[in-house]
């Protein structure tokens, strides 16, 4: 896995690379920067892997939903997101540092983590830049990113976990229409 070098002119998208698996891959055009798997096929348990860092994200709770974010191998959390009941959320770290996870178009289809500024850090548009008929029943996204803020150390984390949560909400949208 390479680092990812912020100064490139890449664009960045998460694949998904077999239409039935649960595994992705943080891409530019000759390059894999990330990886997001998920441990197993029905549960929220999921591994994230940048160069030399690797995070496990697990939802948990039923009336008071969050997820939690560990370094791996580790029995504390690094961070937790806690939704909103509208949409969205937010990400405390445990240093104290706050991110804000919130749609940024009408139809909630594109989602961006913005720093106590309501500057956007990272933001996930999904689809792909070019349409390919093999990645119709695929999931993945195009990144966009702050290149000022990428080169700080919770970037690669964002990058992840802002994955994650776009996967989390496709999973419940699709369990919803499989009830009504």
């Amino acid at each position: 896995m390479q680092t990812l070098q912020y100064e490139t002119d890449d664009h960045l998208h998460w694949v998904q690379p077999k239409a039935l698996g649960r595994t992705y891959e943080l891409r530019s055009s000759t390059n894999q920067y990330a990886s997001l798997r998920f441990e197993k096929e029905l549960g929220t348990l999921a591994t994230a892997e940048t160069a030399g860092q690797r995070w496990t994200f697990k939802r948990v709770g039923f009336l008071n939903p969050r997820v939690t974010a560990r370094r791996e191998h580790e029995s504390s959390d690094t961070a937790v997101y806690t939704p909103r009941m509208f949409g969205g959320g937010i990400l405390q770290f445990n240093e104290g540092r706050t991110f804000h996870w919130r749609s940024i178009n009408f139809w909630s289809t594109q989602w961006s983590f913005v720093d106590s500024t309501d500057r956007s850090i990272v933001t996930f548009k999904p689809g792909s830049e070019e349409f390919r008929w093999a990645d119709l029943l695929k999931s993945q996204c195009v990144v966009e990113f702050d290149r000022n803020a990428a080169g700080q150390e919770f970037f690669p984390f964002l990058l992840t976990l802002g994955w994650y949560l776009l996967l989390l909400q496709q999973s419940d949208a699709a369990v919803v229409a499989a009830t009504t």
